[in-house]
């Protein structure tokens, strides 16, 4: 029997199979099918089909079919996370087909797989023609042409993803506007190992619309999103089962960037349960968190999944989560996934600077007004990927929200606060408690730090006291992650030796920064911003301008050490007539 590895189903029936090896071949979840489709007859947008020679179970029907296979439907309310990935193959904006699965981790961005981005060995172009299809169960939107069809505007694949031995396979989607309603699940981190457990007797679930029989003569993709339980293995069973049935692809499976699933194969659809093509990039879900996204699995010359004896396999999310979050929260000016400069020249006129991935091009100027403020951060509060602002008044201390939403280009001033006059640093780092939520920090001229949980929406909750001793810092400044450990972190300036500390976050509201890591001394900076990723590697980066005006820029590079950031690059000179950066 030729086994082979299993991936998505492709769009025009190909077989969907690569043969690495004589004797085995390896074909990713998004798979071969055959049949006749249906397809979604508006005459007012886009039509959406399944993939192109594909079969539909008939909605209503009274055959007796297990579903992806062995599961059963799910509800909008089991998984409202869930959204499909549709690609324009003909380029003519009028023609999608469904490819993958994919997860809702925020309302403007989607956890899916890298082979997802791929069609026949080559990369294709999401950002042009790429779209998903949220807030519905049905595939394609069913009958009723439910859900809400939105374009892809970016996609981030991690660097080192192999279209061959699928390893690495997680990629994120940004979007053009948010989901309306968005729900969203919590990406697992390094921290989560307790959701990776096979001892516990919990069995994550796996979502898809993905092939509701095995058989290549018969198989059928699900109209309705289906769920099934994947109890986890061990890396050991994992790795020994595969290099059992892979015997010319030993090494296959790759412990700490997959983890495998699934009672054992069975061969028989009316007694087992898997992901099959089509499922590829759903969510693998425990305790309210993706931990793991649907990568591949093995087929056979009869079967395109449950093969006797066979897992399941999904790339394991915490062990990208450092990677992937700095993508999540990657809202900048212009929109493109690199963060700006916001600065303010001495008449009081506000201007941004585009990151050009390796520095800041010229000035724009920005409308409205900005003279008024002694504060001025840049976030993005409710998570609409659409820059906001944090102003500080100077006359009362109050505290404002400069915001927009996507239909609209009029900015709203929304008052949060007031009395904040006499708060000695402010800073918005982004998630600082742990719960996906932009956050807002402060210190007092007595050193206490005060959280302010943001809940998504341009609100925040309670306050909580988190500390003391921060009347060290002259400076107090952070927006991104400075280490690559998947947390928001500050980095400060003590006044009384100008040595510059690391404050690492924790996700902790009540302690949210570990003890201080002194990294470098900077005595001659005079001024400091941290607008976040400039360089788009996924790591935050810092700016600091010297008295005599030049600005520099001083790119991360993940590391705790005096290396925290590599080699200064000039921004430019004159920049002692600025005297506010974002």
């Amino acid at each position: 029997m030729r086994f082979s590895i299993r991936g998505h189903a492709r769009h025009s029936g190909r077989a969907g199979r690569r043969t690495l090896v004589a004797a085995a071949t390896l074909a990713l979840l998004t798979g071969a099918l055959a049949g006749t489709s249906f397809a979604d007859d508006s005459p007012s947008g886009p039509v959406l089909h399944p993939p192109k020679g594909s079969t539909v179970v008939a909605a209503g029907g009274n055959q007796v079919t297990p579903q992806i296979v062995g599961g059963t439907n799910a509800t909008a309310t089991e998984a409202p996370f869930m959204v499909q990935l549709f690609f324009d193959y003909d380029h003519a904006g009028t023609e999608y087909y469904f490819t993958c699965g994919g997860t809702l981790v925020a309302p403007t961005k989607v956890l899916t797989a890298a082979h997802c981005m791929y069609d026949g060995g080559a990369r294709i172009d999401w950002n042009k023609y790429g779209a998903v299809l949220a807030n519905t169960t049905k595939l394609a939107g069913g009958d009723a042409q439910e859900g809400d069809f939105i374009d892809v505007t970016r996609t981030y694949i991690r660097g080192t993803y192999n279209d061959v031995t699928i390893d690495n396979d997680i990629a994120l989607l940004t979007l053009a506007k948010p989901v309306p309603g968005a729900s969203t699940l919590a990406m697992a981190n390094t921290e989560d190992s307790r959701l990776y457990s096979t001892t516990d007797g919990v069995a994550p679930v796996s979502y898809g619309w993905g092939l509701t029989t095995s058989d290549r003569e018969t198989a059928m993709l699900a109209d309705t999103l289906q769920k099934v339980p994947m109890p986890l293995h061990t890396d050991a069973e994992c790795a020994a089962r595969f290099d059992e049935m892979l015997p010319q692809q030993q090494g296959m499976y790759k412990a700490g960037h997959m983890v495998c699933g699934g009672e054992a194969g069975t061969g028989d659809d009316a007694t087992g349960q898997a992901t099959c093509p089509g499922d590829s990039g759903s969510a693998l879900v425990k305790e309210g968190h993706v931990i793991g996204v649907t990568s591949w699995g093995i087929s056979d010359d009869v079967r395109y999944c449950n093969v006797a004896g066979a897992y399941e396999v999904f790339s394991k999310v915490s062990t990208y989560e450092g990677y992937v979050r700095p993508r999540v929260d990657d809202t900048d000016i212009n929109r493109n996934g690199k963060a700006d400069l916001y600065l303010r020249y001495k008449d009081g006129v506000g201007y941004y600077r585009a990151s050009t991935g390796s520095g800041f091009g010229g000035n724009t100027k920005l409308t409205g007004s900005w003279s008024a403020y002694n504060t001025v951060l840049q976030t993005d509060l409710n998570r609409d990927s659409y820059q906001d602002y944090i102003l500080r008044r100077t006359s009362d201390g109050a505290i404002l929200w400069r915001h927009r939403t996507p239909s609209s280009a009029t900015w709203i001033d929304t008052k949060l606060t007031t009395g904040w006059q006499t708060r000695k640093a402010i800073a918005a780092p982004g998630d600082v408690t742990g719960d996906r939520y932009p956050d807002l920090v402060s210190t007092t001229s007595d050193g206490t730090l005060y959280v302010y949980p943001g809940k998504g929406n341009g609100t925040f909750g309670a306050r909580v006291t988190a500390g003391s001793g921060y009347q060290v810092y002259n400076s107090f400044r952070g927006h991104g992650d400075f280490n690559m450990d998947g947390k928001t972190d500050i980095i400060a300036r003590r006044s009384k030796d100008s040595s510059v500390v690391l404050l690492k976050g924790t996700g902790k509201a009540t302690a949210p920064y570990a003890a201080p890591i002194t990294v470098r001394s900077w005595p001659i900076p005079n001024a400091f911003s941290a607008p976040g990723d400039v360089t788009g590697d996924g790591i935050a980066d810092f700016v600091a301008r010297s008295p005599a005006g030049n600005l520099y820029l001083y790119p991360g590079t993940g590391k705790t050490t005096s290396a925290i950031f590599g080699t200064a690059i000039k921004i430019g000179s004159g920049f002692q007539n600025y005297n506010q950066f974002g």
